[in-house]
Formats: structure tokens, sequence, C-alpha cells
């Protein structure tokens, strides 16, 4: 068996085995309902998640799971709606707080569907309180088994955002009403959740990770009349440093904007050229139209990424003076988000750079990415669905993208051992091959 074909087993092996491992679980068990709670500085908005095969027991309905669920729910949200209202109780000992149900949605789990009854709470404060107490015992009435969630979604006070898993007490038939202590505020633990918020949008936002490495290809190669290694470590750093340092400075303009309600676009289109950016940058890769200076796409896409983030902040319910030192924390976790990013794949591509199999491997990652992000233009554009969400999410899905690097890198290093011990590695930029056989 030639190298080149035991390379191309551990490659197919290492392919394989990363679409074997298993998905992220779904937070839904199937038997419990959920009450969400997101605690802004002078109202409190929320949700409770009702598993839709219990909503149909107890209430004598017949609203189908899946797809179908949608047009059942809205057909019987009165009735879904008024039983809600009926279960569920928030405020002090000495005012209850009146409670305005005002949207539903659905959520398909693993487990079966969820119907999602959204509500707000019918009250200005002056500064929201810390403490109350909740009553629920939805579905809990007729189901003695089952139990019910109280999950605090979002709290700048206690640096919460975005929360859709971690509990603060539960409902059970002997316990529905639960007294709720948020504890005090702190506004550097509400900076310290914007930060993590930016990092966990990196982590999870997949065409910004995309957009990020379609950028980074290249950048250990210079392109004269075709693509060459670059000559050093330091060049091909420099080259990452500049295409980050102008993506930075795009997206920090326009997040800056959107955050502060400046200048605000609607986010379909902003989603949809941010799925183009990436099949752009792809292409460019294969046919450079900015030869050497893939910065400049990294800032003119980047002011859309950069609405992108916004649409994200600007839901947090933050009062002004708050904002913008949460838009500095969020924009300082997207950096250090990038940063991870890039420190995980440059060693890998920076080895592989002298071998034969590189920009080849270059053109097919590329062509991957722009079909990748064609179905996503497609389906943000005109809801076309393509089945290319389940397969980016099994590679680049937390943990596994970690898996996906350290295998990645360790072929790497095999790669150029072995092309390096037969002589040949390509001479980098500016070298000629007959300096690099002597």
């Amino acid at each position: 068996m030639t190298g080149r074909a035991r390379i191309g087993i551990v490659l197919l092996s290492a392919l394989f085995l990363l679409m074997a491992l298993p998905g992220v679980a779904s937070a839904h068990s199937g038997e419990e309902s959920y009450v969400y709670l997101d605690i802004y500085d002078t109202s409190i908005e929320g949700r409770i998640e009702l598993p839709i095969i219990d909503v149909n027991d107890v209430l004598g309905l017949d609203i189908p799971q899946g797809e179908e669920a949608d047009a059942a729910v809205a057909a019987n949200l009165r009735t879904l709606q008024e039983y809600a209202a009926d279960h569920f109780a928030i405020g002090t000992a000495a005012e209850p707080w009146a409670v305005v149900f005002d949207g539903y949605g659905i959520i398909d789990a693993d487990n079966g569907s969820y119907a999602v009854l959204q509500f707000e709470v019918d009250k200005e404060f002056e500064s929201t309180p810390r403490e109350f107490t909740t009553t629920y015992d939805g579905i809990l009435h007729a189901k003695p088994e089952r139990s019910a969630l109280l999950i605090i979604g979002t709290d700048f006070g206690s640096g919460t955002f975005n929360n859709e898993a971690s509990e603060l007490l539960r409902y059970s038939p002997g316990s529905t009403t639960q007294a709720v202590d948020l504890g005090d505020t702190s506004f550097w633990k509400g900076v310290s959740g914007v930060i993590g918020l930016g990092v966990e949008h990196i982590r999870i936002g997949t065409d910004h990770i995309l957009f990020i490495f379609a950028l980074v290809l290249p950048s250990v190669l210079v392109f004269g009349n075709r693509w060459e290694p670059a000559p050093s470590f330091g060049s091909g750093l420099w080259r990452v440093l500049k295409i980050v340092s102008m993506f930075t400075v795009a997206h920090t303009i326009t997040l800056t904007l959107g955050g502060l309600g400046i200048v605000e676009l609607p986010s379909g289109p902003v989603e949809t050229i941010i799925a183009l950016s990436i099949a752009l940058a792809a292409l460019h890769n294969i046919w450079p139209q900015f030869v050497n200076k893939e910065w400049l796409l990294a800032f003119g896409f980047g002011l859309f990424h950069g609405f992108g983030f916004a649409g994200l902040l600007s839901d947090l319910g933050l009062t002004q003076s708050r904002r913008f030192v949460s838009l500095l924390g969020f924009n300082l976790g997207i950096e250090l988000g990038q940063a991870v990013i890039i420190l995980l794949v440059f060693p890998a591509l920076f080895l592989l750079r002298r071998t034969r199999f590189y920009v080849p491997g270059m053109y097919a990652a590329s062509i991957g990415l722009a079909v990748i992000a064609t179905g996503w233009a497609l389906d943000r554009a005109l809801g076309i669905t393509l089945p290319v969400d389940e397969l980016v999410d099994r590679i680049v899905a937390w943990p596994r993208a970690l898996f996906v690097v350290a295998v990645l890198t360790v072929l790497a290093t095999a790669v150029v051992y072995f092309e390096r011990s037969r002589g040949r590695l390509l001479p980098v930029a500016g070298e000629s091959e007959a300096s690099i056989r002597a």
C-alpha cells in the first residue's frame, strides 16, 4: 500500500468517526413543563413551554406533533393561554402582578413537541425586584407524576444570558408555590456575562466561523501567478492579523451602530448577505480578485456581520447606560472567540502549506464552503431548505470541533513528516526548487 493510500484511509476513517459522533442532546425531557423568566431593568417577560402530549391529555385536545403542530396550536391558542393564565402567578405577598399572554411558538424536541406560550408581566417597575414569588401547577394538577422547572433565561444583574437549561427551582404537586431570590445585582457579573455571550455567539455562530475559516485558508499562501507557500510563520501570521483586525474594525462599527439603535437593518437581508459572504470568500480562494488583500473582503463583509451581531444584543432589553458597556463586553467576547478559532486552526494550516495537498485541499474546502453558504442563502432569502445544517453541525458543534481540530492537526503533522522524509515539500514563495533540493 502506498503512503498516499494510507493517508487517504486515515482521513476517511477520521471523517466517518466524526460523522458517527452523537449530536447535542435536547434539554427537553418530554415529561416536564418549563417556565422561563427574562429579568430586565424595569420589566419581566417570559414563556411557558408545555409538552403537547400532556396538553392533549389534560385539555382533551388533539394537537399533532411535528410540523403540523403550529396550525393546531394557533387554532387553540385562546384555550391554551387561558389555561396557562389560570395555572401561573407571579408577584409579591403585597401585590400580585398581572400577566398578559401575547404570543406563541412551537419547539420540536427529540422527545416530542412543545407549545410555547409567551407572556409579559403587566407592570413597569422603577427597578425590577430581586425577590418575588411564583406559583405554577400547569399539568401537575392532573398528572402528579410530572414536574416543572423555573429557568432564568436572561438577567443582567447575575450575568445570565440565553440560559436554556440551568434550572433555578423545581415545581411539583406538593410545592407549586416557590420563592424566587435572584440575589444581589452586580454590574461586573453583567459585563462578564456579556463577554461570555460574545464568546458563545462565535462558538455557535457557524456562519461566522466558516467566514473566518474561508478567509484564513489562503493566509499561509502567497499568490503570484499561482498560490505558493508563505515564506515564514511570521508572514502568514501577519496576514491573519490583518484579516482579523479589519474584520474586527468593520463589525465593531456596525455592531455599535446597530446595538445603539442608530442604524437598523432588517435581519432577513442581513443574514442572507452573511451567507453569501462565505460563498464569495470561498470562491475568492479559487479565483483571487483581491490578490493577497483578503483583508478587504474581511472589512467589506464584516460590516454586515456586525449587524448580525447587533441583532442579538438588541434582544437583551438593556437600558441605554448598560447598552454601551455591554457593546464593549460583547465585542471583546467575539474577539476572544475568534482568537481561539484562529489559534486552533492556524498551526495545522501552516504545517500543511508546503505539501502538494494543501492547495487542492483548499480548493475542495472552498467549493464545499460555497455550496453550504449557497444553501443557507437560498433558505434565508427564499425559504428553500437544503439538508446542510445537520451535516455542518456534526462537524463544528462544540465540543466535537475540538476533536476535529485535534485529529486534523495530528494528520497534518503526519503528512508533513511523510512528505519531508521523501523530499517532496514545496519551495516557499521566492525560493527556487533547486535551492530546496540543495
